[in-house]
């Protein structure tokens, strides 16, 4: 029996949910519907409401749909992140 070499696309997400979804962007969806749950905080006004739960929305729907450059939006966030919060190295420093 001839045993061949399976190639691994690692370039590329596994669809998972439907073949539409990937597991990453199941979670960052599930995230986007747990936080419609701000809508039934009490003692908070309606406009707060709606603004809260749009933004957390659509900060959900971009880490999960959206690419910058052909890497995911989460990813190049926290690569942004990591930027700014690394120690660099000063050439002329006194």
């Amino acid at each position: 029996m001839q045993v061949y070499k399976v190639p691994y696309n690692f370039r590329h997400e596994e669809k998972v949910f439907g073949g539409y979804a990937s597991l990453r962007q199941g979670i960052y969806l599930i995230l986007a519907i747990f936080s419609l749950g701000i809508v039934f905080i009490p003692n908070l006004l309606i406009s707060i409401k709606v603004v809260l739960t749009a933004i957390f929305i659509s900060i959900f729907a971009l880490c999960a749909f959206l690419k910058i450059e052909e890497i995911n939006a989460d990813k190049y966030f926290i690569n942004i992140l990591k930027y700014f919060f690394r120690k660099k190295i000063y050439i002329y420093e006194r």
